[in-house]
């Protein structure tokens, strides 16, 4: 193999670990019983306990644009966190969180949806986050996320794509 296929290679290795998460939660089913010999049908809503595994890929541009439409809207006020008093600035980080949890939970279901965006399965997702995650958590998550989208990030993969790459491929014996 020459250095170019080695270099392909890792950086899909790179390119392919993606963020993950695990979710528990309660999903209502309805389920047909049978009455009085099955001659009657009644529909009764059962709820379900699912465990979910959500995975956040390395995110692309179509994905960014749609999550800049909430990350617009995310809220912070600097000022209140320049004093040095730590109980007042750790309230005020949870008020924060609290504030910003609607947003977050739309920003963490674009980026686990992907490029494969459909509006219906957004809002399934998005309500199944916004209700059983804690705004830590998911602002735990978002950080993960923009941590993804970084300028740095972005400016190493296009030297990377650049003649002269700056990674050194591992040689395989």
């Amino acid at each position: 193999m020459d250095n170019k296929e080695l270099t392909k290679k890792e950086l899909d290795i790179l390119n392919d670990v993606p963020y993950s998460f695990e979710l528990e939660y309660f999903k209502e089913k309805t389920i047909k019983v049978k009455r009085f010999y099955g001659l009657i049908t009644t529909n009764k809503s059962i709820r379900e306990k699912v465990k979910e595994v959500f995975k956040i890929y390395p995110l692309r541009l179509s994905t960014m644009d749609r999550m800049a439409k909430y990350q617009i809207e995310l809220y912070l006020d600097n000022s209140k966190f320049s004093q040095n008093n730590d109980t007042d600035s750790f309230n005020e980080m949870k008020l924060v969180a609290a504030k910003n949890a609607y947003n977050m939970a739309n920003i963490v279901a674009i980026a686990v949806l992907g490029v494969d965006y459909s509006e219906k399965e957004f809002k399934r997702l998005k309500k199944v986050l916004f209700d059983n995650l804690t705004p830590i958590k998911l602002e735990e998550i978002a950080n993960e996320i923009l941590n993804y989208q970084s300028l740095v990030n972005f400016t190493n993969s296009t030297v990377t794509m650049s003649i002269k790459t700056t990674i050194s491929p591992n040689e395989v014996e």
